[in-house]
């Protein structure tokens, strides 16, 4: 009987380690950390939608979707034209580019219409054809101008000889670099000459050349046949305006225009000349000079 017990004791225990460890396994089974799921991406857009960046664009050519991926999470897109109609559309090539789904959704947020990509025609726009215009008529051919300088600033009126000048021929100074300058009052009296005006306020100091083009476009140009030289000086009033003789270095002034560095200053009476003595002051309007009438005793 008592060894009857013991193996009773021993079943029991068996059991009890049993339940134990079962329940150890049910408790961690019921406290482990459930594995999150990542929620798949949702495209705002969908193959044939229009996309623009407001809902008041006037864009003539925009992006439309023409496929989404779920796997990378990215749009293909392509560029749509606008028919003649106003109504979309048409590509030009079949040139398609992957953009990121987040990007496209924030940069064109907006859909303007909806098309069936399948149904979007090619249509290749048509270059026209470069058109070349021939001059027709004679070639003139320019000799001389006459006279081939002027100050600048004023209005020269010239004389030009050559060969083949059409009525109604145009005549113009030109100089790289700088604006031409248009000759007015172009009359061609004849074949080989051709009077006209030229403005040159405005026109830079230097050599310039003279072209002439007949009305069929023939032209002839004439390299550095006119020059613009510096405006000449303009007196409008001497102080004083008289002294006596004997005294030494009376100080004068003299008001104009077009006075420039270097000047000189010489008072003239038939064959005798009284130069200024240095000129103390100059600028483009003024100058003040020293005048020595002791040496004119």
């Amino acid at each position: 009987m008592e060894k009857g017990l013991r193996n009773g004791l021993i079943i029991c225990a068996i059991l009890v380690f049993v339940v134990f460890i079962a329940g150890c396994s049910d408790q961690s089974s019921d406290s482990a950390t459930p594995v999150p799921t990542t929620a798949l991406p949702v495209a705002k857009f969908s193959a044939g939608d229009i996309l623009a960046k407001s809902t008041s664009s006037t864009d003539q050519m925009l992006y439309v979707i023409t496929r989404y991926e779920t796997s990378d999470d990215m749009y293909t897109r392509a560029w749509i034209h606008k028919n003649t109609d106003g109504s979309w559309g048409h590509f030009i090539d079949n040139k398609t580019e992957k953009t990121e789904r987040t990007l496209v959704e924030k940069v064109y947020p907006v859909k303007i219409a909806h098309v069936t990509v399948s149904s979007i025609p090619i249509i290749t726009p048509t270059i026209p054809p470069t058109v070349v215009t021939t001059a027709s008529g004679n070639t003139p051919a320019v000799s001389s101008i006459s006279p081939a300088s002027g100050a600048k600033a004023a209005l020269v009126g010239a004389t030009i000889t050559g060969t083949n000048f059409e009525s109604g021929a145009t005549v113009k100074l030109t100089r790289a670099g700088y604006p031409s300058i248009t000759a007015t009052g172009v009359s061609v009296s004849s074949s080989t000459s051709i009077g006209c005006t030229f403005n040159l306020n405005g026109g830079d100091e230097g050599s310039w050349n003279v072209l002439v083009t007949n009305p069929g476009g023939q032209s002839d140009i004439k390299d550095g046949a006119f020059t613009i030289g510096q405006a000449p000086p303009i007196i409008r009033s001497v102080s004083p305006n008289n002294a006596e003789l004997g005294n030494t270095q009376i100080p004068i002034t003299i008001n104009g225009q077009n006075f420039n560095e270097g000047v000189k200053v010489t008072f003239v009476q038939d064959t005798t000349e009284l130069n200024c003595v240095t000129p103390t002051s100059i600028d483009t309007t003024k100058i003040t000079c020293l005048i020595d009438l002791k040496a004119s005793n």
